[in-house]
């Protein structure tokens, strides 16, 4: 990623930017409440195996009882409505603006506790929640998690603005707070808490951008730019039989320095997922090591979602959102963002 000022490239240009999270309502909300730490996760009435009550990071103005395709619409709508304002106001003096291609992250459909309506309904859901026409058929769901994220950026610069298309909106949405969700990730002892040493904390949110050709940008606001998107997978991931080394991350981040090195001075400021999980801290830590040469000396790693509670598949969405918006306000670490 890249403050909208940098020199011309392939690349994506962010006129839009949308988020919604137990932290704030708009993208400026959620983004200046993880720079001044603000975080207040609050009590459940859903129960721990020991019986007590689990604490999430999610909105007050979504139901308790309100799960699965209800709970996604009520988080992704009003972020996708932010993202997709100025470029559907771009066209008041040119006729109806034309639909909108999306590329969405969802949780994979092995997690416990998923829907299978959103498969099926969630696009026309959004459309009709948000007001933004959407271009279904050109349209692509991701049921992939927090990799998901990055492979919606994938898709969408290399497939669908790389063959002409005229905007995209990118995003995430994810929800931990499901009763199913809850009970497996307390399974597994991976609930933050006194008796876990190695849990995170349960967050829920929706974030999307929108992209343009930067022959489609005229007359609108430029947030930043996206250079490469990169995803591999991880021959051993963790859990499996043999340790994780992160040789897929390594190789992700270096394909992506790689790809913006032409032009780009070495990267100061980088965004993780990192939500205090130690496998993923370790992760991170050795990939950034071996692809040290892409960094300045001072580089700073930030872990805002530490401040919004895991996001799952919104984390790749919703670190661009913060990016952009601090970007546009002023108030970034760096002008090129990992």
């Amino acid at each position: 990623m890249r403050a909208a000022s940098s020199p011309p490239g392939v690349d994506g240009v962010i006129v839009g930017v949308g988020a919604r999270s137990a932290s704030g309502l708009t993208a400026l909300q959620v983004t200046m409440s993880a720079r001044a730490h603000k975080f207040a996760p609050r009590e459940s009435h859903l129960v721990d195996k020991r019986g007590e009550n689990i604490a999430t990071a999610r909105l007050m103005t979504i139901g308790d009882d309100v799960f699965g395709l209800d709970r996604f619409v009520a988080l992704g709508g009003p972020a996708l409505t932010q993202a997709a304002f100025p470029w559907l106001a771009s066209w008041r003096d040119h006729g109806a603006a034309p639909p909108l291609p999306a590329v969405i992250a969802l949780p994979s459909e092995s997690r416990p506790g998923f829907d299978p309506r959103l498969r099926r309904y969630l696009l026309e859901a959004l459309e009709a929640r948000a007001r933004v026409p959407l271009d279904r058929a050109r349209s692509r769901l991701i049921f992939h998690c927090r990799g998901g994220g990055v492979m919606a950026f994938e898709h969408a610069v290399n497939e669908l603005l790389a063959r002409g298309c005229a905007a995209v909106v990118v995003g995430g949405i994810d929800s931990y707070f499901d009763p199913d969700v809850l009970e497996h990730l307390d399974a597994g002892f991976r609930l933050h808490g006194a008796e876990t040493e190695n849990g995170f904390i349960p967050g829920e949110g929706a974030a999307f951008v929108v992209l343009v050709p930067r022959t489609e940008a005229r007359g609108l606001a430029r947030y930043g730019r996206v250079l490469a998107a990169v995803s591999e997978g991880e021959p051993r991931p963790f859990g499996s039989e043999e340790p994780c080394l992160a040789y897929g991350m390594t190789l992700a981040l270096k394909r992506a320095l790689a790809a913006v090195s032409a032009e780009a001075r070495p990267i100061s400021w980088m965004l993780t997922d990192v939500a205090n999980e130690r496998h993923r801290v370790d992760e991170w830590t050795t990939a950034a090591a071996r692809a040290h040469r892409g960094f300045t000396a001072d580089v700073l790693h930030d872990q805002p979602l530490l401040k919004t509670g895991d996001v799952g598949a919104a984390s790749a969405s919703m670190l661009l959102a913060m990016a952009a918006t601090r970007w546009r306000t002023g108030c970034a670490a760096g002008d090129t963002a990992l």
